[in-house]
């Protein structure tokens, strides 16, 4: 084997390694809000956060709200609660 096919083959085995030791997780969180958009904004900006202070790039395209619930009680400043799960890509 040349000397080239060697260099090229280990150029490559390197490239993959790093992309392989790359890991993406699901990070899941909760928020109230005054309304509905207020409690989405207000999770998606926790796992965003969350997921910046690991290091790691937030996917914002994989935002999901896994729950959602308004409190019947008239009286709660924020009564929309939302759970909701993004997935955040971190460095090996």
């Amino acid at each position: 084997m040349t000397k080239l096919h060697t260099l090229m083959i280990a150029g490559c085995l390197m490239g993959f390694s790093a992309v392989a030791s790359a890991e993406t997780v699901n990070l899941t969180n909760s928020a109230d809000g005054a309304n509905r958009d207020a409690g989405i904004t207000a999770v998606k900006k926790k796992l965003q956060e969350a997921c910046t202070e690991r290091k790691g790039s937030p996917d914002a395209d994989s935002f999901e709200v896994v729950f959602e619930k308004t409190s019947d009680n008239p009286n709660v400043p924020k009564p929309y609660y939302v759970d909701g799960k993004m997935k955040c890509e971190l460095p090996g």
